[in-house]
């Protein structure tokens, strides 16, 4: 049995790390937050996943994903259509947002999943092992292709209506793509490959380190240790110390707590409040339709899929386009409050909420997807024409924002804030 200290990475809670079955979660005794997953300590099963996904990931960006047919008129579109049209009608955000999250984020999390899992499977040495792994902690959030699916269903629907749509091969190798890039990350255990990456005389804190931080008193005691935030590397002050403030098993740099967090996380969430407004004024997309030209915003094109007798869409968009981002903003404006007013209260519950709110911010981006399969489907000029608008500029700045407002909050805080300091604990 391990007896290596784990923290929680969102109360700071210390436990002592324990064997559990494969499949089944340790969860935070405090916060319930979840600690970690364990699975079979073996590379073989999501390294073959990775082959697949990459195999995937190539079809669904060679061949067409839909083909669009009208008034004897045929228009197909890849993956990289929406960013090029984007990029043509004088979008640049919007094009580097969606080549970000549906393609180069994608490709990334892959190839770093096969450049690191390969040379553990095979035996043989390669550079720069830990800094790539290090770097899915960044690029995971963005990867969107399971959003991006639902977005591109989205415009399915909205084509039938009034055209043929001819589902491509790329359309079935998203199908697949995105549950196979699911088991390849469920499939793993992480603690597995820190520890194989690791440094041969790495030094893990241990009950024993727990007992002499408890012997501590005030400030001593509340700053004993810190927690890497990528490879959860539980770090003593005096190890720290040693290392130049470097996690010892990642490299990453080392803090208590994020610098300014609150004051940013406020920042950015008010910026997106702001843009909310004319998110939802300006339209999203101008679609022009036998040389009439209407305006779509968001509310708009849900009235429409209802209107059209589409509920279920109907139902999706408006939840992810206008309940999401809305109950986001607030939720975690009543968070932040809460946490710089020092108030205490139901901590456990706050910090679920906070959780909650980062993992559905990036649901909302649907809209921006579905716009661009749009705008680079139908181009056939009087006939039918999709050009997206201001409106899907703003939106999708609002997405960024909230996700990037509850990337920078620290959650610890919440804790720290309503006078539980950072304790020790001791479960298994």
């Amino acid at each position: 049995m391990s007896h290596r200290l784990v923290a929680c990475e969102h109360c700071d809670y210390l436990h002592v790390e324990d064997d559990i079955p494969p499949g089944f979660v340790a969860r935070c005794i405090r916060c319930g937050s979840p600690l970690y997953q364990a699975q079979k300590g073996t590379v073989e099963r999501p390294l073959a996943f990775a082959i697949t996904a990459l195999v995937l990931f190539l079809i669904a960006n060679s061949f067409p994903i839909l083909t669009f047919a009208m008034e004897g008129r045929t228009e197909s579109n890849t993956l990289l259509s929406g960013v090029v049209t984007f990029w043509q009608e004088g979008f640049p955000f919007l094009a580097f947002m969606v080549a970000l999250t549906s393609i180069a984020a994608p490709l990334m999390l892959i190839g770093a999943y096969i450049y690191v899992l390969a040379p553990l499977y095979f035996g043989f040495v390669v550079p720069g092992l830990r800094a790539v792994w290090r770097v899915l902690a960044v690029i995971r959030p963005w990867s969107m292709l399971d959003v991006f699916l639902i977005g591109l269903l989205v415009a399915l629907t909205k084509l039938t209506d009034f055209a043929d749509v001819i589902a491509g091969p790329a359309f079935y190798a998203v199908c697949f793509l995105i549950p196979t890039t699911l088991l390849m990350s469920t499939t793993l255990d992480p603690r597995t490959i820190w520890r194989r990456l690791a440094p041969e005389n790495l030094r893990y804190a241990t009950l024993e380190d727990l007992e002499e931080l408890r012997a501590g008193t005030g400030q001593e005691k509340a700053t004993g240790w810190m927690t890497c935030e990528i490879c959860a590397f539980v770090v003593t002050d005096s190890a720290a110390r040693e290392t130049g403030g470097k996690c010892p098993r990642c490299g990453t740099h080392l803090h208590h707590r994020k610098s300014g967090s609150l004051s940013r996380a406020w920042a950015l969430l008010v910026t997106a409040v702001v843009l909310y407004i004319p998110a939802n004024i300006f339209p999203i997309m101008t679609i022009t339709y036998l040389g009439r030209a209407e305006s779509d915003t968001i509310l708009s094109g849900v009235v429409v899929l209802l209107q059209s007798g589409q509920w279920p869409i109907a139902i999706v968009v408006f939840t992810a386009s206008v309940v999401v981002p809305i109950m986001k903003i607030i939720l975690l404006g009543w968070v932040y409050a809460a946490t710089g007013l020092g108030l205490a209260g139901p901590l456990r519950e706050r910090t679920l909420i906070y959780r909650v709110t980062e993992l559905i911010g990036r649901w909302s981006m649907i809209d921006v997807f579905m716009v661009s399969i749009l705008a680079a489907l139908v181009k056939l000029g009087n006939i039918a024409t999709v050009a997206p608008g201001f409106g899907a500029v703003a939106f999708c700045a609002v997405v960024i924002l909230t996700m990037l407002s509850a990337m920078a909050f620290d959650p610890r805080l919440i804790w720290d804030r309503a006078g539980m300091q950072k304790e020790q604990g001791m479960s298994s």
